[in-house]
């Protein structure tokens, strides 16, 4: 796929959502939907927006209603202000999906690095509701993290510079397996990145604030990692335990090999992950991932 073949695409699949804004004037969230079936929100990572989800949309939407907004602040949805906390951002998307579902909607969470940590508070919000809360290399669960050498764009820089750096970038942090950062990733990372968050979401990401609040969640809880993770590190057992510990019969599981962003870099395996993990019919730690 060339630069230009990975932005059609993109715009391809842009199309052929459902798009809705909720929100008040100036706190509008974008949110773009796919499929049909029991609702699942997906939340995306920091410097990231509904595209973190892309390379697992066509793989989950024949299973699921995909609910996947631009969290308030990020990719489309408007600026937040400075001070904004996660559990903030978990009130206004909870406040938009009030506005998108039937009233007290049951439906299923999964959240993508420091989204997992907004979904974690929007499970504790939503009381009752959540099916499964699904933390994909999610956030709020561990300070420690290995040093990543990310490299800075200048506004003097070509458009191939830039690639070259987000390519950089995702191969420091985000992919370990250096074939899958290929243009549709690099593509995805330039657009994500071009706008900047109004808040640093990786110094919520460093706290323990998930791990606190998944005791007193009535959902089920699944949480998956790849085992090159920079995030992790040589902590993966660690992390795998404290989430066991505090979340009854956790369904948990590891990628060998794998980075950061799993959707990318393993999507048959992730799709197949959350597919069992919002399966209703027993708890998660007897679905047989816990290996």
């Amino acid at each position: 796929m060339t630069p230009p073949e990975a932005a059609a695409f993109i715009d391809i699949a842009d199309a052929r959502a459902t798009r809705s804004l909720t929100g008040t004037a100036g706190e509008e969230i974008v949110w773009r939907r796919f499929g049909h079936g029991p609702p699942l929100v997906l939340l995306h990572g920091g410097f990231g927006s509904w595209l973190h989800w892309l390379p697992v949309v066509a793989l989950l939407e024949p299973h699921f209603q995909l609910m996947i907004p631009d969290m308030p602040g990020f990719g489309g949805s408007a600026p937040i202000p400075v001070g904004t906390t996660p559990g903030r951002l978990a009130e206004q998307l909870a406040a938009g999906l009030d506005a998108l579902l039937p009233s007290g909607s049951r439906l299923d969470l999964a959240g993508f690095s420091f989204g997992g940590l907004v979904a974690t508070h929007l499970a504790k919000r939503l009381d009752g509701r959540v099916g499964t809360l699904a933390l994909v290399a999610g956030g709020g669960l561990g300070a420690e993290r290995d040093p990543v050498d990310l490299r800075g764009r200048r506004p003097d820089m070509s458009e191939d510079e830039r690639r070259e750096v987000a390519a950089h970038n995702l191969r420091a942090f985000m992919i370990a397996d250096a074939t899958r950062v290929d243009a549709l990733a690099v593509e995805i990372q330039q657009r994500n990145t071009s706008r900047r968050p109004g808040l640093v979401s990786r110094d919520f990401s460093r706290s323990r604030t998930a791990l606190a609040l998944l005791p007193e969640l009535d959902a089920r809880v699944a949480a998956i990692w790849g085992t090159q993770d920079p995030t992790v590190g040589g902590r993966l057992a660690d992390r795998r335990r404290a989430v066991e510990a505090a979340a009854r019969s956790a369904m948990t599981a590891e990628l060998p090999g794998c980075g950061h962003w799993i959707m990318q870099e393993r999507p048959a395996e992730l799709a197949a992950f959350l597919i069992d993990a919002m399966k209703p019919d027993q708890p998660a730690g007897q679905k047989g991932w816990n290996t």
